[in-house]
């Protein structure tokens, strides 16, 4: 058997890929012709990686026929155009709603069966801030529940087949979440109450667009008793003037 140590041992179309993928980070969107002159590549090279990103929603095609960054990239860049739309509309409402209530406010928006935070920002130190993840799970955060709350039985079922219990209080069934489901559709507000940790509680509101469909959400967590001390009233009460500017200014770029 021929000895393979000296063969290079890097594979020629992920370099090309990530190639790619920097090249639409850079120009925000990009077509293939141009994709192929800037990077020196035939076009067919090119349309075979842009089509095996696209099954992997890595990238998009927009109706100019031009590519950009999906939502699976959230994961690894900060390049993807509708997330830094949002975080520049959203960021200076969060910081009012930080600096009024001395908590964490987060952003967030439902990619497949996961929550991913677009930004977070830090209100008063408490030691589960180090370990709260950008991706994470719909079923045990309010945000998250709010998305999961307009999905039908038929995908919750689905959905909830084997989720693991983080707590005691998580709720892991179909039937649990059902109960919860109404009073989240009837209400507009969710919560965490220590279901992904103990100790920590989140409470969280909806952010829609233009024709009422839900795109995000926001949320306020902390220490479940300092919480309570400050007053659950006056944080929701916040956060929802919160996100109904967020709401107001994105309708604006609509």
């Amino acid at each position: 058997m021929a000895d393979d140590s000296t063969k290079n041992p890097v594979i020629g179309n992920i370099v090309d890929a990530f190639r790619v993928l920097d090249t639409i980070n850079l120009e925000q969107e990009i077509g293939i012709s141009s994709l192929a002159q800037k990077l020196d590549l035939p076009k067919t090279r090119i349309f075979r990686i842009m089509k095996s990103l696209e099954e992997v929603k890595a990238v998009k095609q927009l109706e100019n026929s031009n590519y950009c960054l999906d939502y699976h990239m959230l994961k690894f860049a900060k390049g993807v155009t509708i997330k830094n739309r949002i975080i520049d509309i959203a960021e200076p409402h969060m910081k009012k709603a930080v600096e009024i209530t001395g908590e964490s406010i987060n952003l967030g928006m439902e990619y497949k069966d996961d929550l991913v935070i677009l930004r977070r920002m830090h209100g008063d130190f408490y030691q589960l801030q180090t370990s709260l993840r950008p991706v994470g799970d719909l079923y045990c955060s309010g945000m998250g529940k709010l998305f999961l709350a307009q999905r039908d039985d038929n995908d919750l079922k689905r959905y909830f087949t084997n989720v693991p219990q983080r707590t005691v209080r998580t709720i892991t069934t179909f039937e649990e979440f059902k109960v919860q489901q109404e009073n989240i559709l009837a209400s507009g507000l969710s919560f965490d109450d220590e279901e992904y940790e103990y100790g920590l509680s989140c409470y969280a509101v909806p952010i829609f667009d233009s024709k009422g469909v839900l795109q995000y959400a926001i949320s306020i967590s902390g220490p479940s008793s300092r919480l309570e001390y400050k007053g659950i009233d006056f944080l929701m009460d916040t956060l929802k003037e919160c996100a109904l500017e967020i709401q107001k200014d994105l309708e604006l770029t609509q």
